[in-house]
């Protein structure tokens, strides 16, 4: 229950980004991902729980709050949580006359306030503090203790390529992720990735759509698969044309892979053979939701892991946890965002192990955060009484 609940806080912060161990100043700074939202749920007992968000939310936050306060006034819990204003929501509206209009009270869960996620983060990371256990154990159980874990590089030079790689093999990791374009030097990349570093490191290359169709791409994809170190290509193509990745899936060694966004094309990706993986993020959809979807893919025999998003320490510390208790989140994440910014606000180190990040021990996501470097990042704070 979510009854004991006496504050909110929120802080936007700007932590920056080590611009040069990602990214090269002929592709432009990684701009994304600067301003981030971070949020502490606090119960009359001592308990806290904390989440964060790309952006700044407070605004978003403060809409939700009366919301969440009548929540805690009437003693629901979670499952109740709706912060949909009524005339936001087309079901509040007279529905058409039809025998096969669906209920609204079956279909509300189909469209999420874009904070549903954030609120669940927080309240599960109280919960599970208060219980003390961890947020893998509060989800069943760990299937590991370390998560394979990636670096992660924006577009870069084949010779900043090279040296974040080594730079990554230094830090204990195996492989790292790049994005990429179709116009950009993706062959010259892998070459000198190769050339810096060991043979088993491998290469995630992203393009985030940006290779158009698989008659533009296949010559350039033919020969990074040649290279040897591509081990996963992501989203070649864009996501609507999954004929296209179904048919370049058999044509390659690397692994294909679809970040699955939004999760409802979750049927149509399993139906068309695109993918050979899925990376699904929590980000929007929040833990629980994130829980079905790794579930649901096990049982389509696919292999998944946690995307990132250059989180803080609050984040990092949640994806590790989610990747922690699903079995089949085997393949190499990339919360790397602790060794690209200059500051994580946490108190605990991340500690890298055999190209895996160690998962925090301790009550809900396992870390707590460092006020003295949250004042020094915070651009705003704002405080709610419920």
């Amino acid at each position: 229950m979510i009854s004991s609940l006496s504050h909110v806080n929120a802080w936007t912060v700007a932590v920056p980004f080590l611009e040069e161990w990602m990214s090269s100043p002929e592709f432009g700074s990684h701009s994304s991902g600067k301003v981030r939202t971070l949020l502490e749920v606090c119960s009359h007992d001592g308990f806290s729980g904390w989440a964060e968000n790309s952006g700044n939310q407070i605004a978003a936050i403060a809409e939700t709050i009366p919301r969440l306060a009548q929540l805690n006034r009437d003693n629901q819990c979670w499952t109740h949580l709706n912060f949909w204003h009524p005339e936001e929501l087309y079901w509040s509206r007279p529905a058409a006359p039809s025998q096969f209009s669906p209920d609204p009270a079956d279909i509300r869960h189909r469209l999420r306030h874009p904070l549903q996620g954030l609120w669940e983060y927080a309240l599960t990371d109280l919960r599970a503090r208060r219980m003390g256990v961890g947020v893998s154990e509060f989800f069943g159980g760990r299937w590991r203790d370390e998560v394979p874990t990636d670096y992660w590089a924006g577009r870069v030079s084949p010779e900043r390529a090279a040296q974040c790689a080594l730079r990554a093999q230094q830090l204990g990791l195996k492989g790292i992720k790049l994005k990429t374009t179709l116009e950009d030097p993706n062959i010259e990349r892998l070459e000198a990735i190769r050339e810096a570093v060991t043979a088993d490191f491998h290469v995630t290359v992203d393009p985030n759509g940006r290779f158009y169709r698989f008659d533009d791409a296949w010559p350039v994809i033919r020969e990074m698969d040649r290279i040897g170190n591509l081990r996963v290509l992501e989203d070649p193509f864009p996501r609507f044309h999954l004929a296209d990745f179904a048919l370049l899936r058999p044509k390659i060694d690397a692994r294909l892979a679809v970040h699955l966004d939004p999760e409802e094309s979750f049927s149509s990706v399993l139906a068309s053979g695109a993918a050979g993986a899925l990376n699904i993020d929590s980000h929007r959809i929040g833990p629980f939701q994130w829980r079905i979807l790794a579930g649901a893919a096990e049982q389509a025999n696919l292999l998944i892991w946690h995307g990132g998003g250059g989180d803080l320490g609050i984040g990092t510390a949640w994806h590790l946890q989610l990747a922690a208790c699903a079995p089949n989140c085997r393949l190499p994440g990339d919360q790397s965002g602790p060794w690209l910014r200059k500051d994580t606000l946490i108190n605990e180190r991340f500690t890298v192990k055999a190209g895996a990040v160690v998962v925090p021990n301790g009550p809900g996501i396992g870390v707590t955060i460092n006020q003295d470097a949250l004042d020094c990042y915070c651009q705003q704070k704002k405080t709610w009484k419920l």
